[in-house]
């Protein structure tokens, strides 16, 4: 949305009045949701440039979004490997019972990710996030990278905005292979990513967090992908992640317009999320 649009619409009495009440029917009806996928930052075009001065305002803003979209918690996940997990465990920290950080690890030097996967891990991160621009699929260390995370019952996230045949094929593998693991391909794979990984969507290890790419998709000719899935799976493997807080309003809309019922909304926006975060219910 251009700003001067955006101002515009800020000020426009009939738009505020829709958005208040927009805002209040998604506090009542989603008190309890949980983004599995969110970045601190003023929108998403700046999330890489948040730093140590500006950490807790941004985090500030963050749960102030979350109170009013109704948006009980959330994990944060880093998209710097050398800094970006301290700084996330740091914001977590501001508000233990609501934020969460997730972390970012370098499958290379192996011993020097096991160590650092290790340290995270104890100090609380809740999944191990694999960006498409951090490794490379082929490479045995990802494997024991893997492998090291579901045997600490960490979640493993897959940071991509466009799947690639070989991310598809190694979503294949270790979905096979670790059964008990609990993967997570973010923004459902991209617009065009998401209907290769319908072949993968009756292994009940493997969810798709819909942020970005759900909002593009109700209204796109591939929007049959999704209804093909919806109608074979349910909302089984959908589950709420934003990218960013400023998605909120947008995301709320999309997932209007796949006409969820109570039941289904809180299995996408709450009972998903924490079955792949191990919370009760």
């Amino acid at each position: 949305m251009r700003p001067a649009r955006y101002l515009d619409m800020m000020i426009d009495p009939q738009y505020m009045t829709h958005l208040h009440k927009r805002q209040s029917e998604c506090i009542s009806s989603h008190s309890m949701t949980t983004d599995i996928h969110t970045h601190l930052g003023a929108d998403r075009m700046s999330i890489q440039k948040v730093n140590e001065y500006d950490y807790a305002r941004h985090t500030d803003t963050l749960l102030q979004r979350m109170d009013v979209f109704g948006i009980d918690r959330a994990v944060l996940t880093p998209v710097d490997p050398y800094t970006g997990t301290d700084l996330y465990l740091q914001a977590a920290a501001i508000n233990p019972d609501r934020l969460y950080a997730a972390c970012e690890v370098m499958p290379r030097p192996i011993d020097t990710a096991r160590r650092r996967l290790k340290k995270y891990t104890d100090e609380g991160c809740v999944a191990l996030v694999l960006d498409d621009n951090m490794y490379y699929p082929s490479d045995p260390a990802v494997d024991a990278l893997v492998q090291l995370a579901v045997d600490n019952e960490l979640p493993v996230y897959f940071h991509t905005h466009e799947l690639t045949g070989d991310t598809i094929s190694f979503v294949d593998k270790v979905t096979t292979l670790w059964p008990d693991g609990k993967f997570i391909v973010l923004h459902m794979g991209g617009l065009f990513g998401f209907p290769n990984l319908l072949p993968l969507m009756g292994r009940r290890n493997l969810w798709l967090d819909i942020s970005i790419t759900l909002v593009k998709l109700v209204e796109s000719p591939l929007r049959v992908y999704l209804d093909a899935l919806l109608q074979d799976a349910g909302v089984r493997h959908l589950v709420y992640g934003s990218e960013h807080h400023t998605e909120y309003p947008d995301l709320m809309d999309s997932l209007n317009m796949i006409d969820l019922n109570v039941e289904t909304s809180r299995v996408v926006m709450k009972e998903n999320a924490w079955l792949i975060l191990g919370m009760p219910f």
